[in-house]
Protein backbone atom coordinates (compact mmCIF):
# COMPACT_ATOMS: atom_id res chain seq x y z
CA UNK A 1 0.00 0.00 0.00
CA UNK A 2 1.36 3.52 -1.38
CA UNK A 3 1.41 6.26 1.25
CA UNK A 4 -0.58 8.12 -1.45
CA UNK A 5 -3.64 5.18 -1.18
CA UNK A 6 -3.64 6.69 2.51
CA UNK A 7 -4.28 10.76 1.69
CA UNK A 8 -7.27 12.51 0.85
CA UNK A 9 -7.51 13.66 -2.92
CA UNK A 10 -8.85 17.47 -0.89
CA UNK A 11 -6.24 18.41 1.55
CA UNK A 12 -3.19 15.89 0.02
CA UNK A 13 -2.95 14.53 3.88
CA UNK A 14 -3.28 11.29 5.47
CA UNK A 15 -7.16 10.59 6.05
CA UNK A 16 -8.65 12.16 9.09
CA UNK A 17 -12.52 10.46 9.97
CA UNK A 18 -12.39 8.95 6.06
CA UNK A 19 -16.14 8.73 4.71
CA UNK A 20 -16.94 6.57 1.78
CA UNK A 21 -19.92 7.94 -0.82
CA UNK A 22 -21.53 5.71 -3.32
CA UNK A 23 -19.03 6.16 -5.84
CA UNK A 24 -16.25 4.87 -3.64
CA UNK A 25 -14.16 7.27 -3.91
CA UNK A 26 -13.09 8.21 -0.12
CA UNK A 27 -12.37 11.69 2.01
CA UNK A 28 -12.02 13.48 5.04
CA UNK A 29 -15.33 14.07 6.70
CA UNK A 30 -14.20 17.65 6.96
CA UNK A 31 -12.86 17.73 3.80
CA UNK A 32 -15.83 16.98 2.44
CA UNK A 33 -17.91 19.07 4.48
CA UNK A 34 -16.05 21.76 3.54
CA UNK A 35 -16.06 21.49 -0.61
CA UNK A 36 -19.84 20.56 -0.57
CA UNK A 37 -20.76 24.10 1.39
CA UNK A 38 -19.13 26.05 -1.21
CA UNK A 39 -20.78 24.16 -4.33
CA UNK A 40 -24.69 23.99 -4.83
CA UNK A 41 -24.92 20.11 -5.41
CA UNK A 42 -23.27 17.09 -3.10
CA UNK A 43 -20.70 15.94 -5.65
CA UNK A 44 -17.78 13.64 -5.61
CA UNK A 45 -14.80 16.07 -5.78
CA UNK A 46 -12.74 13.33 -7.88
CA UNK A 47 -15.34 11.96 -10.46
CA UNK A 48 -18.20 14.82 -9.96
CA UNK A 49 -20.87 12.00 -9.65
CA UNK A 50 -23.71 13.03 -7.42
CA UNK A 51 -23.75 11.46 -3.97
CA UNK A 52 -26.79 9.49 -2.81
CA UNK A 53 -26.17 10.48 0.55
CA UNK A 54 -25.99 13.88 2.94
CA UNK A 55 -23.99 12.48 5.42
CA UNK A 56 -21.61 9.16 3.99
CA UNK A 57 -20.71 6.55 6.12
CA UNK A 58 -17.23 6.07 7.67
CA UNK A 59 -15.20 4.12 6.04
CA UNK A 60 -13.89 2.00 9.05
CA UNK A 61 -11.37 -0.37 7.27
CA UNK A 62 -9.36 3.05 5.96
CA UNK A 63 -9.79 4.79 9.43
CA UNK A 64 -7.76 1.46 10.94
CA UNK A 65 -5.22 1.69 7.84
CA UNK A 66 -4.31 5.14 8.70
CA UNK A 67 -4.12 4.91 12.46
CA UNK A 68 -1.57 2.24 12.02
CA UNK A 69 0.28 4.20 9.11
CA UNK A 70 0.28 7.44 11.77
CA UNK A 71 1.17 5.30 14.56
CA UNK A 72 3.80 3.70 12.63
CA UNK A 73 5.29 6.58 10.88
CA UNK A 74 5.33 8.52 14.17
CA UNK A 75 7.08 5.72 16.25
CA UNK A 76 9.59 5.90 12.97
CA UNK A 77 10.28 9.30 13.96
CA UNK A 78 10.98 8.69 17.76
CA UNK A 79 13.36 6.13 17.16
CA UNK A 80 16.99 7.13 16.72
CA UNK A 81 18.91 4.64 13.65
CA UNK A 82 22.10 4.99 12.72
CA UNK A 83 22.83 6.77 9.85
CA UNK A 84 25.73 3.67 8.60
CA UNK A 85 23.48 0.90 8.75
CA UNK A 86 19.71 1.96 10.10
CA UNK A 87 19.61 -0.07 13.11
CA UNK A 88 18.44 1.18 16.07
CA UNK A 89 21.09 3.22 18.10
CA UNK A 90 21.09 0.80 21.10
CA UNK A 91 24.83 1.40 22.77
CA UNK A 92 27.05 3.75 23.46
CA UNK A 93 30.33 3.84 22.93
CA UNK A 94 32.63 5.19 25.53
CA UNK A 95 35.83 5.60 23.67
CA UNK A 96 34.25 7.48 20.63
CA UNK A 97 31.16 9.37 22.90
CA UNK A 98 28.70 8.46 20.67
CA UNK A 99 25.57 6.61 20.34
CA UNK A 100 26.18 3.20 17.84
CA UNK A 101 23.72 0.08 16.77
CA UNK A 102 25.04 -3.25 17.15
CA UNK A 103 26.49 -3.86 13.33
CA UNK A 104 28.60 -0.61 14.71
CA UNK A 105 29.92 -2.25 17.27
CA UNK A 106 31.11 -5.75 15.70
CA UNK A 107 32.79 -3.21 13.15
CA UNK A 108 36.47 -2.86 13.38
CA UNK A 109 36.15 0.83 14.47
CA UNK A 110 34.86 -0.51 17.46
CA UNK A 111 36.95 -3.63 17.87
CA UNK A 112 38.49 -2.83 21.39
CA UNK A 113 35.73 -0.10 22.64
CA UNK A 114 33.81 -0.02 25.65
CA UNK A 115 30.05 0.09 25.47
CA UNK A 116 27.17 1.05 27.82
CA UNK A 117 23.62 0.68 26.94
CA UNK A 118 22.47 3.79 25.29
CA UNK A 119 19.55 4.55 28.40
CA UNK A 120 22.20 4.05 30.91
CA UNK A 121 24.48 5.98 29.18
CA UNK A 122 22.08 9.02 28.67
CA UNK A 123 21.11 8.41 32.79
CA UNK A 124 25.05 9.18 33.18
CA UNK A 125 25.16 11.95 30.95
CA UNK A 126 22.49 13.64 32.49
CA UNK A 127 23.28 13.23 35.71
CA UNK A 128 26.53 14.49 35.25
CA UNK A 129 25.26 18.09 33.14
CA UNK A 130 22.84 18.65 35.97
CA UNK A 131 26.35 18.49 38.36
CA UNK A 132 28.07 20.84 36.14
CA UNK A 133 25.02 23.09 36.21
CA UNK A 134 24.32 23.30 39.60
CA UNK A 135 27.27 25.78 40.66
CA UNK A 136 26.40 27.63 37.32
CA UNK A 137 22.88 27.67 38.80
CA UNK A 138 23.94 29.37 41.92
CA UNK A 139 26.41 31.77 40.59
CA UNK A 140 23.18 32.92 38.62
CA UNK A 141 21.09 33.31 41.57
CA UNK A 142 23.67 35.67 43.20
CA UNK A 143 23.91 37.40 40.16
CA UNK A 144 20.17 37.97 40.37
CA UNK A 145 20.01 38.95 43.76
CA UNK A 146 22.50 41.52 43.32
CA UNK A 147 20.57 42.59 40.43
CA UNK A 148 18.11 42.94 42.63
CA UNK A 149 19.55 44.66 45.71
CA UNK A 150 21.19 47.29 43.19
CA UNK A 151 17.60 48.01 41.11
CA UNK A 152 15.85 48.68 44.52
CA UNK A 153 19.04 51.05 45.53
CA UNK A 154 18.63 52.73 42.16
CA UNK A 155 15.08 53.39 42.95
CA UNK A 156 15.92 54.50 46.28
CA UNK A 157 18.31 56.95 44.84
CA UNK A 158 15.39 58.47 42.45
CA UNK A 159 13.17 58.68 44.85
CA UNK A 160 15.59 60.78 47.24
CA UNK A 161 16.47 62.83 44.67
CA UNK A 162 13.02 63.33 43.95
CA UNK A 163 12.36 63.88 47.33
CA UNK A 164 15.08 66.47 48.04
CA UNK A 165 13.94 68.36 44.25
CA UNK A 166 10.37 68.87 45.65
CA UNK A 167 12.16 70.48 49.22
CA UNK A 168 13.76 72.74 47.53
CA UNK A 169 10.86 73.77 45.42
CA UNK A 170 8.80 74.33 48.26
CA UNK A 171 11.63 76.28 50.04
CA UNK A 172 11.87 78.22 47.09
CA UNK A 173 8.40 79.23 46.92
CA UNK A 174 8.01 79.93 50.73
CA UNK A 175 10.66 82.68 50.46
CA UNK A 176 9.82 84.52 47.48
CA UNK A 177 6.83 86.48 49.35
CA UNK A 178 9.53 87.31 52.02
CA UNK A 179 12.34 88.91 49.40
CA UNK A 180 8.86 90.58 47.66
CA UNK A 181 7.36 91.83 50.97
CA UNK A 182 10.79 93.38 52.48
CA UNK A 183 11.26 96.89 52.37
CA UNK A 184 14.27 98.35 50.31
CA UNK A 185 14.83 101.64 52.16
CA UNK A 186 14.69 99.82 55.63
CA UNK A 187 17.48 98.10 53.92
CA UNK A 188 19.47 101.01 52.82
CA UNK A 189 18.87 102.80 56.33
CA UNK A 190 20.26 99.49 58.55
CA UNK A 191 22.93 99.61 56.42
CA UNK A 192 23.66 103.13 56.98
CA UNK A 193 22.52 102.42 60.96
CA UNK A 194 25.71 100.04 60.86
CA UNK A 195 28.24 102.30 58.77
CA UNK A 196 29.40 104.26 61.71
CA UNK A 197 30.05 101.29 64.41
CA UNK A 198 31.91 99.61 60.84
CA UNK A 199 33.98 102.94 60.76
CA UNK A 200 34.86 103.04 64.73
CA UNK A 201 36.15 99.68 64.28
Amino acid sequence: LETEDLCCPVCQEVFRDPVLLSCSHSFCKDCLKRWWRERPTHECPVCNRRSSKDDPPLNLALKNLCESFLQERDQRASEALCSLHSEKLKLFCQDHQQPVCLICCASEDHTRDRFRLIDEAAQQHKKELQETLEPLKKKLKVCEEVQVKFDQTAEHIKVQARHTESCSTIFLHAAQPLSEDLDPTLSFSAMNTLSPHRRSK
